[in-house]
């Protein structure tokens, strides 16, 4: 052992490698005998043998009970998952009326055009007071007041 402290860790390595190969060698080389006096045994033991085989296959499969655990254990798990979220208490709906942009665009339009608007919007002024009071149809005569005073100027 005090030797290998000196050794280089390539000259380990070779040592060990060298070692190991030689113990491979000797065991393959030992095959053979070890093959041969496995296989002198007596007609009773092979009889023997033969007789404990065929009892095994005639007792057939040993039924598993694995897979009816995995069975109840996942049907489990479907009950609790389903009486969890079943039971779970949803969200309640925000009590915050949720805004459309569209529609807050639409009302700052309507307010823009409905607060003192120039002379060349006055035509969407009309369309908005169409829209907020869709009740009331617009006159013949105002329109043709309104197409008059544009062409006046």
């Amino acid at each position: 052992m005090q030797l290998t402290h000196h050794l280089r860790s390539e000259e380990k390595s070779e040592t060990i490698f060298n070692k190991n190969q030689q113990h491979l060698r000797q065991t393959l080389a030992a095959l053979p005998v070890w093959a041969l006096t496995s296989t002198e045994h007596p007609d009773a033991f092979w009889e023997w043998q033969h007789k404990e085989i065929r009892n095994r296959i005639a007792a057939g499969p040993v039924p598993s009970s694995t897979p009816t655990v995995a069975v109840w254990v996942g049907a489990l798990a479907m009950v609790l998952l389903a009486v969890f979220l079943l039971h779970s208490n949803p969200t309640p709906p925000s009590s915050k009326a949720q805004s459309d942009p569209d529609q807050e665009l639409l009302i700052a339009v309507e307010q823009t055009v409905q607060s003192g608007v120039p002379h060349a919007l006055e035509p969407a002024a009309m369309l908005a007071d169409e829209i907020s009071s869709s009740s009331q149809p617009i006159t013949t005569s105002h329109r043709i007041y309104k197409e008059t005073q544009n062409e006046d100027q």
